[in-house]
């Protein structure tokens, strides 16, 4: 999901990234992000499962990234 190299300590580059390779749409994006702006937690109602799995690992795999550098 996230191509090699690439970490970021915000949400949204991680959001536009997985959008740029085609894993998200960019209104799956404006929800998301709609989302942690009105309640300040990461949630995803607003998206299908699939699409959820995808977010999630992509956000582990970026943590484990950030903290190894």
């Amino acid at each position: 999901m996230l191509k090699d190299g690439f970490s970021s300590h915000n949400y949204r580059d991680i959001l536009d990234h997985l959008r740029e390779n085609g894993f998200l749409s960019s209104e799956d994006v404006d929800n998301l992000l709609k989302e942690y702006t009105t309640t300040k937690k990461i949630t995803f109602d607003c998206i299908t499962k699939e699409k959820s799995l995808i977010v999630s690992e992509a956000l582990i795999d970026n943590y484990h990234r950030t903290k190894s550098k």
